[in-house]
């Protein structure tokens, strides 16, 4: 059997070929038609999963509770509209990011703004109606593009803080800590310690007196700090299922 121009053809004994399917490549745009279109629905199925659990388990029993402060409804009311902004909030999220990401050819911190924004409008929009009030769709377009930027922030700091782990607790101990924003700006993390020269650190803007005491500490500690970055990286590689 072989595939020649697109069609699989089959050989016969007699050597003969006869056309068994055709078959033709997905171009990008139509995979990324294909991807906005499945997460969109995946966004919707899920956020109407979640938005209907929201309002059966923990807003009907606290309508319950206080009365006055919440609408007498009951469990599937409750369910039923909180599914309907749900759907609408992970299905807006869901599909922009995915047009932005074919867009840009890159998930970064504008895409994901630009989706909780438009997650944003759909909550609005699943509350007021189209005809709703505008401040209140702005608001909370606004609100969600800045949560998710301030989430997203905050998750690669803490991402690329795990990288200067060996670096922080060595400038700590030569109180140099002034000094960190220097290594993050020049990217000398963990693994690049034993390697560091005093022309890689002057290129940093460090100065002559605590390039030397950089520099001692690393030749007094740098089997130390290979062993550690070793047992960092058998650390991550273990708790990602990595290891062979």
């Amino acid at each position: 059997m072989a595939i020649m121009g697109g069609e699989e053809r089959r050989v016969t004994s007699g050597g003969d070929t006869m056309e068994h399917s055709s078959w033709k490549e997905i171009s990008p745009t139509q995979y990324k038609v294909i991807e906005t279109v499945f997460m969109t629905a995946f966004g919707g199925v899920s956020g109407a999963v979640l938005g209907g659990i929201v309002g059966t388990v923990i807003m009907a029993p606290m309508a319950r509770r206080y009365p006055q402060a919440l609408a007498a409804l009951r469990r599937t009311q409750y369910a039923r509209a909180y599914a309907l902004e749900g759907s609408a909030v992970f299905a807006a999220w869901f599909g922009i990011e995915s047009i932005m990401r074919g867009i840009r050819g890159k998930d970064d911190l504008t895409s994901r703004m630009v989706s909780a924004s438009g997650g944003g409008l759909a909550y609005s929009f699943a509350m007021k109606g189209l005809t709703g009030q505008p401040a209140h769709a702005l608001f909370t377009s606004a609100y969600y593009a800045a949560l998710s930027g301030t989430t997203a922030t905050i998750k690669s700091r803490n991402a690329q803080d795990a990288f200067y782990i060996e670096t922080k607790a060595m400038l700590s101990k030569l109180d140099l800590e002034e000094y960190e924003k220097n290594f993050k700006k020049g990217h000398l993390t963990d693994p690049t310690l034993p390697f560091l020269t005093d022309s890689v650190l002057q290129e940093v803007n460090i100065p002559p007196g605590p390039r030397l005491l950089i520099l001692d500490h690393i030749q007094r500690f740098e089997y130390k700090l290979l062993y550690s970055y070793m047992d960092q990286i058998y650390e991550f590689e273990s708790n990602h299922g990595m290891l062979f």
